[in-house]
């Protein structure tokens, strides 16, 4: 048995070194909420652990009528429930606890109407520190803690066809050490450094033609307004600026909810693809389409004969925003999406049922397609284990846009940065202005050391600085 003995959460104040232009939100300034878990075994062994988040405008919840200081009460709440709900439980491994903690968010949620997408963040939260304090009380890392049985992972109980299924065969015991950073295309980003408008001359990339030089990308998240026109030459830019290049690009296309039915997604694809100059490039590149259709229009039954159209075509498209709870991604394969994405605000053990899920259903014949997605997420702590999470499910790329819009650690004491860089030499590297920063060389992270660790960073954390989470702390740190 183990019990989680206290759950603290504290808050901090990070600024953006661009602005980061998404769906109907512009983000400068965002509060960074850090959540520390005391973990104590049977034998009276405990441990502490550590998992971090953005708390991001209009992501969550995407109510334009109202404001980033009204949506913060939500956001807290959630983060101050689950740490409520999750202080003094004991259960028999890290997954009974999850599952429980899980289940009494979703209840408390459902019955005060919060949105389970934002109900999760919490639970997510609390759920990743005691991954992070489980690893380290055994002194074993995330891998081989879930291949051991030590989590006491059971994806059947999350989905239940796979009640007996030889999970691990459908995960690699060995994940491979580097992964390819995709890399966001955001709304307002220069493509060109004619078009940059406000280089903060820190030395780091604005425009896309200069990352690409820098990182040696070649993966890229492209975010489109549904609006075909706007696409279409957007891309074209993106199709040239890589031709010239000599890179053969890999894209996701973000759809950020664009579209309310299936012949709106129709007609917007054909456009896309009817293109003589875009259609060839995109049907060779394309990865997968995520969450075309607003969540709250994307599991409408008429959306079906639309996928299966797509389907056909060789379109994957998958949910992000509407994964809402441990159902939906096996919901929406049910109704023709190919998958849905692993974000860590989303929770680790619902990411990796839904991968094996994905696996299954996969080599059974069916289209079946999972990607990891960034929540401007930052080192050292949330990068870290998404990269470890990502690498344990097979995935070989994963977007990351924090190193472009924060460029920096979070700032948890003073040491943090020597001991990022000392634990962690392949994953960041030595900077000048802002002590350190992710290292990114020909379009990879090296996630080494990341996967030696307990769950993706080695060094304790010292939060004892940071102020307590409470709506006001939140949104003094939200001010611009």
């Amino acid at each position: 048995m183990i019990t989680v003995e206290q759950v603290d959460a504290r808050v901090l104040r990070m600024e953006t070194r661009l602005p980061f232009r998404y769906g109907i939100a512009e983000m400068t300034v965002v509060p960074h909420v850090v959540v520390e878990v005391v973990l104590r075994d049977t034998s009276g062994r405990s441990a502490k652990g550590w998992a971090s988040e953005q708390l991001p405008p209009k992501w969550f919840t995407k109510d334009p009528e109202t404001s980033f200081s009204e949506d913060l009460e939500g956001l807290v709440e959630v983060v101050e429930q689950a740490v409520a709900r999750a202080t003094g439980v004991s259960a028999r491994s890290v997954f009974d606890m999850w599952s429980r903690l899980d289940a009494d968010q979703s209840a408390w949620a459902s019955q005060a109407r919060v949105p389970g997408l934002l109900a999760g963040l919490g639970t997510a939260l609390v759920e990743r520190a005691v991954i992070d304090a489980a690893c380290r009380l055994d002194g074993t890392t995330f891998v081989r803690a879930l291949h051991s049985g030590l989590l006491g992972f059971e994806p059947g109980r999350v989905h239940p066809e796979l009640e007996g299924v030889q999970w691990r065969a459908c995960l690699p015991d060995r994940p491979a050490e580097r992964i390819a950073v995709r890399h966001t295309v955001g709304f307002a980003d220069a493509l060109s450094a004619d078009e940059v408008t406000d280089d903060p001359g820190d030395g780091l990339p604005v425009d896309l033609e200069a990352v690409v030089a820098k990182y040696g990308v070649s993966y890229f998240k492209v975010k489109t307004a549904g609006d075909a026109v706007a696409d279409r030459a957007r891309l074209a830019r993106l199709f040239s600026l890589c031709a010239a290049e000599g890179i053969r690009p890999h894209l996701t296309v973000d759809g950020n909810e664009s579209m309310r039915d299936g012949p709106a997604l129709l007609a917007w694809m054909r456009e896309l693809f009817d293109d003589p100059h875009v259609g060839p490039a995109l049907r060779e590149s394309l990865v997968a389409v995520e969450q075309p259709v607003h969540r709250d229009r994307a599991f409408s039954p008429g959306l079906a004969e639309a996928l299966t159209n797509l389907r056909a075509k060789g379109v994957a498209v998958i949910i992000d925003e509407s994964d809402e709870d441990t159902t939906a991604v096996r919901r929406a394969m049910d109704l023709g999406y190919a998958g849905g994405t692993y974000k860590g605000c989303k929770g680790v053990f619902r990411g990796l049922a839904n991968a094996v899920l994905v696996h299954r259903r996969g080599a059974g014949g069916a289209p079946a397609l999972m990607t990891a997605e960034d929540l401007t997420t930052l080192p050292p702590l949330t990068v870290a284990q998404d990269l470890v999470v990502s690498a344990a499910m097979g995935l070989r790329h994963i977007e990351r846009n924090g190193h472009h819009y924060f460029g920096r650690l979070v700032p948890f004491s003073a040491s943090i940065t020597d001991d990022a860089l000392a634990s962690h030499p392949d994953l960041y590297a030595a900077d000048p202005d802002v002590g350190a920063r992710l290292r990114i060389e020909k379009g990879e992270l090296d996630v080494t050391s990341a996967l030696a660790a307990p769950f993706g960073f080695a060094p304790s954390v010292d939060i004892a600085s940071l102020d307590p989470l409470s709506l006001e702390t939140a949104r003094a740190a939200a001010q611009a």
